[in-house]
This record gives structure tokens, C-alpha cells and sequence, in this order.
């Protein structure tokens, strides 16, 4: 499959004219290009620009997003800080949510949010890491559609509800140690990705209609349900997830129970910790120094070459793809220079090729 290479700053300038084409001011396409293109650069491409032609379905689908809409802080007794988000453009909205977050943690030394009525909102590494890098121990996790069976049973009940864990590096080794997962055996954008190249999955990612497993990406996605990640433990870590993220904000989970009308309640849950407030911040810099050192030094396995740290990858794609730009699979340059199409921005004889003279 060919690629296309788009250095990152005329990526972003690209994400900001098409949320702007999509009928969002300049600062709302702010927050939903620098989702998506920081998404990019960290390596996590089914969470990219690889969804914008998603996003733009959905805020042209009638009273599935609300292009107007504002946060609404419906709670705020510190540390706890409860936030609505009015229907709005997950991707659009949360980046909001994740700053006031922080903002309240950089005074109370922590913060506990709880998000409501949203929309998709990405990679939930994406918020992890803006809050890292303020220096903030973050636990980021939100809800989604049902689209996984409970282990036993067939059909989709649970969502498979993102989740991201991260802490600020130290002195030597800077990057955030974190990762950052949906509770599936992998990432639903996994089988689209699949579809798109005409490939099968490995068995064990999920089933049929029938509960059989299947490597048929279509008879996963259409009838089907995908498989939580690492058995009954995987299952027992999405409930917990999708508790967290729906029950505690009082919103929909799994099939859709408590979602209102044809409206997303997509919702969110932030938790921020100072590492300072524990004890001598350097301490703990040095403490994660000799830590990742050790798990890095230790004897290799047969075959291994290197021992990755979690966070380590994603601290090597954002400096590569800053330097070097992204290869961007040709297929999503197509859905996204079908989508600029669609909002005027581009003439019908034009292909994606056009949008780097933006």
C-alpha cells in the first residue's frame, strides 16, 4: 500500500481547516486537530486522522453532535469535579475537560473528573500524556458502545472501554511511562484498519454472531463481538473500567442502557495526582531513573534485543515523526480528501496531494 508523506505541521494545519470546514471556530478546531495529530505523532494511527472522515459523519448526522456546545461545570467541590459536556465533539470538548482537570490539580494537588454527555474523544493516552506532561500521575478511561461479550456469553454487552495509565519520567529517561488500551483484545479501529487492507485478524481477537471465533474482520464487526483482552482477567478489568467511566458518571454503559434519545452519552473519568505531594519530587525523578534502568539492563531473553519500557515507543515515534512527518496509508488520504470534498474545500478532480499547498 502506498503512503504519502505529510511532515506534522502541515498535518495539523490540515486537521484545523477541515474542523473549520466541518463549521467549528478556530479555537474548537484547535482542540480537535491537535487530538487527532498528536494521536499521529505518538504512533497510534487507528486514532488519528484515520478518524477524522468518522468525525465528520458525526457532527453532520442530524442531533448526534452539538456544534455549539459549551463545558458546563456542574460540580466543582476539590478535589472532586463533576463537568458536562453538552453533547459536544468528544475530541473537541475533552481536551477542554483535561485542562480544567489540570488546572484544578495544580491547586489542590489532585483532581477526580468525571465527564458527561460527550462523544468519542480518541486515544485515551492522548489526555494521559497532557497530563503527564504537566506533571501529573493521570488514570484516564471513558465508555463506549457495547461491542464485547462477557466471557461465558455471546452478543455485544460490554464496551470496549479505553483506558491509559501514566507518570512522569525522570531526569535521564524523560518520556512518560505509560500505556494505553481499550479493555478488547485490541483496538476496534484494529478491524477497520484490516478491512481497509483486505487482510484477515488473528484468531482470539474475536467472534462470530454464533460465538465461534473467526478471523473474518466483517463477521467480527457485522453480528459478531470482539474478545476482551487476556481472558477471564480482561473481562473482570473492563467491567471495573466501564463502572468507572459510566456508573460513577452517571451515564450510559454497555448496550446502551441509561443513553437518552439518538444521542451519544459518551462519558469520561480523569484521576490526577501530584508525585510531589508524596514527597521531594527529585527523589522520585532519580527513583524512576534507576527503574527503568533496571528493567532496561536486565539479561535479554533468547531472541529479544532490547527491552522496551511502556511509553518507550511512543517517545520514539513522537520524536521520529516530528523530524521525518507521517506516512499516511493512501486509503485514509482518500476518506479525507473525500470528506474536504464534501465541505467545499477541495474541487472533485482534486485528491488529498492538494491539501499540502494549505
Amino acid at each position: 500500500m502506498s503512503k504519502i508523506n505529510v511532515p506534522m505541521d502541515q498535518l495539523y494545519k490540515i486537521a484545523v481547516k477541515l474542523f473549520m470546514g466541518m463549521g467549528y471556530g478556530e479555537k474548537e478546531a484547535a482542540y480537535g486537530a491537535g487530538t487527532l495529530v498528536e494521536t499521529d505523532r505518538r504512533g497510534i494511527d487507528t486514532h488519528g486522522m484515520a478518524r477524522l472522515a468518522f468525525y465528520y459523519r458525526s457532527v453532520m448526522a442530524e442531533g448526534r453532535v452539538n456544534k455549539d456546545a459549551k463545558l458546563k461545570v456542574l460540580r466543582d467541590e476539590p478535589p472532586y469535579l463533576m463537568v458536562d459536556a453538552d453533547h459536544g465533539l468528544g475530541v473537541v470538548m475533552a481536551p477542554q475537560a483535561v485542562e480544567l482537570a489540570i488546572a484544578r490539580a495544580k491547586e489542590n494537588g489532585c483532581c477526580v473528573m468525571g465527564v458527561q454527555n460527550s462523544n468519542h474523544f480518541a486515544a485515551s493516552g492522548y489526555y494521559t500524556a497532557k497530563c503527564v506532561n504537566e506533571g501529573f500521575i493521570a488514570l484516564v478511561c471513558s465508555n463506549s458502545p457495547g461491542i464485547i461479550a462477557p466471557t461465558g456469553g455471546t452478543g455485544k454487552l460490554l464496551g470496549n472501554s479505553p483506558w491509559s495509565l501514566g507518570v512522569p519520567g525522570g531526569n535521564r529517561h524523560p518520556w512518560p511511562v505509560m500505556f494505553d488500551m481499550a479493555t478488547s483484545e485490541v483496538a476496534l479501529g484494529k478491524f477497520e484498519t484490516a478491512i481497509r487492507e483486505g487482510k484477515e485478524v488473528p484468531l482470539g481477537w474475536g467472534v462470530d454472531k454464533d460465538g465461534a471465533q473467526s478471523a473474518d474482520p466483517h463477521a467480527i464487526l457485522r453480528g459478531g463481538s470482539l474478545l476482551p483482552f487476556g481472558g477471564v482477567k480482561g473481562y473482570c478489568i473492563t467491567v471495573l473500567v466501564e463502572i468507572l467511566s459510566s456508573m460513577l458518571t452517571m451515564a450510559s454503559y454497555g448496550n446502551g442502557k441509561n443513553m437518552g434519545g439518538g444521542v451519544d452519552n459518551t462519558s469520561h473519568f480523569a484521576l490526577l495526582l501530584d508525585p510531589a505531594r508524596f514527597g521531594d519530587l527529585e527523589t522520585y525523578k532519580n527513583g524512576i531513573d534507576v527503574y527503568v534502568d533496571t528493567i532496561k539492563n536486565t539479561p535479554l531473553a533468547a531472541g529479544a534485543q532490547e527491552i522496551i519500557v511502556p511509553g518507550e515507543i511512543e517517545a520514539r515515534s513522537i520524536q521520529y515523526r516530528t523530524a521525518n512527518g507521517l506516512e499516511l496509508d493512501e486509503t485514509v488520504a482518500v476518506t479525507i480528501a473525500d470528506a474536504a470534498k464534501q465541505m467545499g474545500l477541495l474541487a472533485e478532480e482534486q485528491g488529498f496531494e492538494a491539501m499540502l499547498a494549505w
